[in-house]
């Protein structure tokens, strides 16, 4: 970087070594030099990686890319002391991201063709050693420019953009024009296309993720009006850009204004989500829109998530809530224990019959356990191809994460996203990482992650809220919220249309709810008639009671199911309440659609002075299965029998 334009090259250039301020990104985290043969030109190259602290190879970790001004290397935005470069090294360390400063065929390219080709390499080089997530490019000066340029010329290798005092127009750029005929293999006259192919004022088009921009209006060494006119350009195609613009500022960017570009970004790229808020995929408006999700039990309604929906249904919700005007319709093609074999037989009659503008598929999770991963990578494309045929758009969704069991082990897991994202690469369709946003959650809090599980490996109604919201990112660029999403209404969908209509309601319920229910359905239609079957629960363990669930719920085919565990049950570890508890919400459901009412009692309604520590853990797997929770406020002395009626009567 320079700071006048008077100040000749080499004197700039001593001025910056002189200045260079050794700084370590983190103390636990060295920067390693690493050296590769380039596959353009055989050249020996290099780039700087400094791993975030704690790291773990096999954790999703996005990347920041941090490029070098123009006179500079890679040790630049490593060790250099000046704000833009500490903000960049500061931005990662917080966001935890693996930092990479490259050579870019060093002090003068300019991103010309060979240094290209080196970021590209330097990226596939990264992706073979880890799980990348997100990658943000970023850089100052010829490293501002040099950011924007690849940007454009490479959309689907750049979730967000930070560029500091660069140029988006090369072709009217006026400096270094000797180092930059050089990089680019001739003048603005000799290759004209060449110098417009890596303007991305010209190619603004392409710019569809996350971008901040910083400009001086002093700045004479890069003036900043190629780069004003480009934010303008993307504000007016509605596009997520910042343009951070100092009247009076020159060709350096402070500390403050770095860091709020950053920031700018990473709000909208670095969320759970594995998509970038981008262009939609869709056109969403007036005009009808059909999509259909293809997959297998964790797409489809099964227990695990209520019986009522599931993530496609919660795509459709999301979607209207992030595109209002959005007539939008999502139809749900999962089907339990099938995989990619099965997707392509029913493919016709399961989603092509629909006339879909868009197809999202989602298998492995059985796949795995059935067939190599060649196999399964064959038939994903063969299930692209024939979407396409039919004149619809294809996301392809890699399988949430899960705990690994013997026949689904996370490590067999991970090679199968891999074939998605391989397959979704060739093919240069996009892909709704599911797995790295599921593992994400995990590496920040393993509880969580383990409480939008309904079991092993089948999310619950709120991890399925959450794959609607990254699918929703995916295919609208929009963030959204389903975290304030309630159950449907009425609950008591099949108990009401039997009384409706003179017919008796079949009962199961745990006491003392088993003698309130009668009269409680009396209070509500005169007519109703109570067929109550006693589920046992006194002096039994939480086993016991998750037992009975198993053998005898879905073998009776209630219409009514009141589960009303005890307070106070204990058991060894809070993993062993947990699951024993969903296993009995579990079993207490019919397998797939809803074919009966659920109704779960929390243990303060009929004993309010527990202090049984799992209480909110009840709640909390309650409220994420996506169940109706008769509860007791917060104060009320109201009698049990009371508080029941009048649930009762809300869920009607």
């Amino acid at each position: 970087m320079f700071r006048s334009l008077c100040e000749c090259f080499l004197t700039v250039w001593a001025a910056f070594l002189l200045a260079t301020v050794p700084a370590t990104l983190t103390e636990s985290a060295e920067p390693q030099d690493v050296v590769f043969v380039s596959k353009l030109d055989g050249t020996e190259q290099r780039y700087v990686v400094v791993l975030p602290d704690g790291f773990h190879s096999e954790s999703p970790v996005s990347v920041m890319i941090a490029l070098h001004g123009h006179g500079s290397d890679r040790w630049q935005f490593v060790k250099d002391g000046r704000d833009e470069c500490r903000a960049a090294r500061d931005a990662a360390t917080k966001q935890r991201m693996i930092y990479v400063s490259p050579d870019y065929r060093a002090k003068t390219s300019w991103m010309g063709p060979a240094a290209e080709a080196d970021l590209l390499q330097i990226l596939e080089d990264l992706r073979s050693k880890y799980r990348l997530h997100k990658i943000v490019i970023s850089g100052g000066s010829m490293g501002g420019t040099a950011a924007l340029t690849f940007a454009a010329l490479h959309p689907d290798q750049v979730d967000g953009v930070v560029s500091m005092n660069g140029t988006a127009n090369l072709v009217e750029y006026a400096q270094f024009q000797d180092a930059i005929a050089a990089s680019f293999g001739g003048s603005k006259q000799d290759k004209p296309d060449e110098y417009r192919k890596r303007s991305s004022e010209l190619n603004a088009d392409k710019l569809t993720m996350p971008i901040a921009m910083t400009t001086g209006g002093q700045d004479k060494l890069v003036p900043p009006d190629s780069v004003l006119r480009l934010a303008e350009a993307l504000k007016k195609q509605k596009r997520p850009v910042k343009s951070i613009h100092k009247s009076d500022g020159g060709h350096d960017t402070k500390y403050a204004e770095a860091t709020e570009a950053f920031e700018f970004v990473f709000a909208q790229v670095l969320v759970a989500g594995t998509a970038s808020a981008a262009k939609p995929l869709l056109d969403f408006g007036a005009k009808p829109v059909t999509i259909v999700c293809l997959g297998d039990s964790v797409t489809g309604v099964y227990y695990h998530t209520g019986g009522r929906r599931a993530y496609p249904e919660m795509l459709e919700v999301a979607i209207k809530q992030a595109v209002p005007n959005a007539n939008v319709k999502v139809i749900n093609a999962g089907i339990s224990g099938h995989s990619t074999d099965h997707g392509l037989k029913r493919l016709d009659s399961d989603v092509l019959m629909h006339k879909p503008d868009l197809v999202t598929i989602s298998f492995g999770l059985n796949d795995m356990a059935r067939m190599s991963e060649e196999q399964y990578g064959k038939n994903l494309e063969s299930l692209v191809a024939r979407c396409r045929e039919a004149k619809a758009q294809v996301v392809l969704c890699t399988p949430n994460s899960v705990i690994t069991t013997g026949g689904r082990p996370i490590e067999k897991l991970k090679r199968f996203c891999d074939v998605i994202h391989s397959t979704a690469q060739s093919l240069k369709v996009p892909v709704c990482d599911q797995f790295a946003a599921g593992e994400a959650f995990r590496v920040k809090d393993a509880w969580a992650f383990r409480c939008i599980l309904s079991d092993e490996i089948h999310p619950n109604m709120d991890g399925h809220k959450r794959m609607a919201q990254e699918l929703c990112r995916t295919i609208t660029g929009k963030e959204t919220s389903l975290a304030n999403v309630g159950p449907l209404q009425p609950a008591l969908v099949k108990s009401k249309a039997l009384i409706d209509s003179g017919k008796p309601v079949k009962v199961l319920a745990m006491s003392p709810f088993d003698a309130w229910i009668g009269p409680a359905l009396k209070q509500l239609s005169p007519q109703a008639t109570a067929e109550v079957t006693v589920w046992p629960t006194a002096g039994k363990s939480l086993a016991d009671i998750e037992r009975f669930a198993k053998d005898s719920v879905r073998a009776m085919k209630p219409d009514l199911v009141i589960i009303a565990v005890p307070a106070g049950l204990t058991v060894a570890t809070e993993e062993e309440f947990f699951r024993s508890y969903s296993w009995i919400m579990n079993w207490s459901l019919s397998f797939g659609h809803q074919e009966w009412d659920c109704l779960v009692v929390h243990p303060s309604v009929v004993t309010p002075d527990s202090t049984d520590p799992r209480q909110e853990l009840i709640r909390r797997l309650v409220k994420a299965q996506e169940l109706t929770l008769i509860d007791r406020p917060t104060g009320d002395a109201t009698s049990a029998e009371a508080i029941f009626a009048k649930a009762l009567k809300q869920a009607w």
